[in-house]
């Protein structure tokens, strides 16, 4: 999420290829309107340029405590979570944090809290049901049984300072 960092081209075109396949899936089942809060680092990773006609998108924050879900209201029928990563205090891949790597552990009643929880929490305070989570096995493992609707892609694996990652196409 790092521009000027040499891997940064090829990391936010593998962002903008798995945020333009989950909105395919959306669409293939039904949607015709998608709004897409690219929401991590300088909020700057996703080439709209190459999504659907249908998406609109929303870059960097208001200071509102939706952050990640800026945009979120009672008007939506779902919402979906790309390139999602395990909290703080957990070793589901090198980047396992919650909202910055200073900081080492968040729960949330009692529970280590992931980004993923907390805001497919704030889209249930809306009414919005969270039917889909791509991200690290840990998170995706961790996370199935908090939406009754949720369907998981785990497309990373990590522990410690290493990665496997699954080929992206």
């Amino acid at each position: 999420t790092r521009k000027g960092e040499l891997d940064y081209p090829a990391a936010a075109q593998q962002m903008t290829n798995e945020v333009k396949a989950a909105c395919e899936g959306a669409i293939a089942a039904g949607a015709d309107y998608i709004l897409v809060k690219d929401a991590h680092g300088s909020c700057r990773n996703i080439d709209v340029r190459q999504l659907p006609k249908c998406c609109e998108i929303i870059r960097c924050g208001t200071g509102s405590p939706r952050a990640m879900v800026e945009g979120i209201d009672e008007s939506f029928d779902a919402a979906m979570f790309i390139g999602y990563h395990s909290p703080a205090s957990k070793n589901g891949n090198p980047l396992s944090h919650t909202y910055s790597t200073k900081t080492t552990l968040i729960t949330l009643n009692g529970e280590v809290c992931s980004e993923f929880m907390l805001y497919s929490y704030c889209c249930a305070l809306y009414g919005v049901p969270t039917v889909f989570l791509s991200g690290d096995k840990m998170l995706t493992e961790d996370s199935q049984a908090m939406h009754p609707c949720l369907k998981t892609v785990a497309v990373k694996d990590g522990y410690g300072g290493y990665t496997r990652c699954k080929q992206p196409d």
